[in-house]
């Protein structure tokens, strides 16, 4: 309708009527305000698709993770720092590949109380320096599919163990930037395992994932609480290969 107003304007003076401006002028001008009008609101229908589009594409249905980044590694870092920084990098890691609905908790022993961080590791120590422990942990993934676990192990060393483990149902290793990585899936029962294992120049990374929520003890069968493992083989590699987990 901004185009037959200023029409009008254009063509009108204070008291005095329209002077050449033909009925066919306006319904012109009109036709072309209609025109103008459904193509704008055709463009921006358009862009309201494409932001949804985008939206799907760019923004997986993943957990939000913080937008600060995990603490660097630091020269003469303290466990506690060790143990801080690598458990922020375990768990945006894993949080990114798990759907935004799951619920996490953390895999404990009995009588242990749960840290407000489902990802906070546990640093047995092995020896005197920092970096010498056990770092490792256990969450518990529940979806619509059920229950199912992921591990974490990070410990000095440089060698994996090799293929040929009880039950196994494929195994492969392969040679990255960061070490010989080995993947591996085992069957036990019902249960079934996908794991990775990154032997580096002086640190060893393992993580793995089952189809059972219920903490894996040695000795102790787990019961199948869902179809197939939390994450896949692919997803434990990429979990294994992520940046910042060395010492």
């Amino acid at each position: 309708m901004e185009e037959i107003r200023s029409l009008l304007t254009a063509y009108v003076t204070e008291d005095e009527p329209p002077i050449g401006l033909s009925g066919e002028a306006v319904l012109s001008a009109a036709r072309l305000a209609r025109r103008r009008h459904l193509l704008t609101g055709a463009v921006a229908l358009a862009v309201v698709v494409l932001a949804l589009g985008l939206a799907v594409v760019v923004l997986p249905n993943r957990h939000p993770t913080a937008s600060s980044p995990c603490p660097p590694a630091s020269p003469g870092e303290s466990r506690s720092a060790l143990v801080d920084r690598l458990s922020c990098v375990v768990g945006r890691a894993v949080r990114w590949l798990l759907p935004s609905d799951a619920a996490i908790t953390r895999l404990t022993i009995p009588g242990e109380t749960p840290p407000p961080d489902p990802f906070h590791l546990i640093a047995d120590a092995i020896g005197e320096a920092p970096q010498q422990a056990l770092f490792h942990m256990g969450v518990r993934v529940t979806d619509a599919r059920g229950s199912g676990s992921v591990y974490v192990l990070i410990v000095p060393g440089t060698m994996g163990p090799p293929c040929g483990e009880p039950g196994e149902i494929q195994c492969r290793t392969e040679q990255t930037p960061q070490g010989v990585l080995r993947l591996s899936t085992v069957r036990t029962g019902e249960v079934v395992k996908n794991q990775a294992t990154l032997a580096g120049p002086d640190v060893l990374v393992q993580f793995w994932s089952n189809n059972s929520g219920v903490l894996e003890r040695t000795g102790v069968s787990v019961p199948k609480q869902r179809p197939e493992p939390t994450l896949t083989l692919e997803d434990v590699r990429e979990l294994a290969l992520t940046p910042g987990l060395g010492f």
